[in-house]
């Protein structure tokens, strides 16, 4: 299940459609915490999710209002400028399957991967910082609804990608989850969390640890 998140002061949106060309993409509008639950039994790809939009995903599901979501949002967004309090919570991170702009070779926003495979490039136009009109709630869910599609669509063209890090993560004994920095440090770690590091001097034999 591919899907994707867009918050407001006064709205939380979920769109989220199953693998496959032609199904239709379904949207939340303020989801309960059950109709996440429901949503979280399935695979879940996202874009940036392992960073953003789980948090989002999981806050919902232990009650968040809405306006609680915007400020997690915003403290999120916040702590990649540099804040120390992310927001996040480590409980999140397993909530997603796979995240495509983690195992992506390159490194780029799903808009730029949207010009550059020729899909269509769609902007919402609405200040991120203000509550949405009613009456507009439906141009933002065709905004998330074209990003879903996309997300879908970048996924299926990085299928290369994909691979190695199935490859990865079955030699690591790890997951698609996994990030690819974990994945590789495991691999020459094994489960060891705090290696014991041995660095030699070449010129004179001499160990340093």
């Amino acid at each position: 299940v591919f899907y994707d998140c867009e918050v407001f002061p006064n709205l939380f949106l979920v769109c989220y459609k199953f693998a496959g060309e032609g199904k239709p993409v379904v949207a939340l509008v303020n989801p309960t915490p059950d109709e996440i639950e429901n949503l979280i039994r399935f695979k879940l790809v996202d874009f940036n999710g392992r960073n953003y939009d789980r948090h989002l995903l999981y806050a919902c599901l232990m009650g968040y209002t809405t306006e609680q979501l915007y400020n997690l949002s915003q403290k999120i967004i916040n702590s990649e400028k540099g804040s120390k309090d992310s927001g996040k919570f480590s409980q999140a991170y397993n909530l997603g399957y796979t995240d495509v702009y983690d195992f992506a070779a390159k490194k780029q926003s799903l808009k730029k991967w949207e010009i550059e495979l020729s899909i269509g490039h769609k902007e919402l136009g609405l200040d991120w910082d203000k509550p949405v009109p009613e009456e507009l709630w439906p141009e933002v869910i065709k905004y998330c609804r074209w990003d879903v599609i996309a997300l879908e669509a970048v996924f299926n063209h990085l299928q290369g990608d994909f691979t190695a890090r199935k490859i990865l993560a079955a030699l690591a004994g790890g997951t698609v989850n996994d990030t690819t920095n974990s994945l590789t440090t495991k691999i020459i770690f094994g489960n060891e969390r705090h290696p014991k590091l041995v660095y030699t001097d070449l010129a004179t034999g001499e160990q340093f640890y």
